[in-house]
């Protein structure tokens, strides 16, 4: 039976000076502020081999937030 493990991907956005800031929860670690935008940051982790599962976004006013959840299976 295969295991997965779990990695999610923030961005929070600031409609007013149009910049996303990132960052990456990898499994067993910190959430690290990554460089480039969304779509580099997703295209990435696509490449490693994680698979996007979820994905949740709200807003109000002049900001806004988006979560990516995503899945790999587990090399173990």
């Amino acid at each position: 039976m295969p295991t997965w493990e779990y990695a999610s991907v923030i961005t929070a956005n600031d409609a007013e000076s149009q910049r996303a800031g990132v960052s990456v929860k990898l499994p067993g670690g910190q959430s690290e502020r990554q460089q480039g935008d969304t779509s580099s940051v997703l295209n990435r982790l696509g490449a490693e081999g994680w698979e996007l599962v979820s994905y949740h976004s709200s807003g109000a006013g002049t900001w806004g937030f988006e979560q990516f959840w995503l899945k790999r299976q587990s090399s173990s």
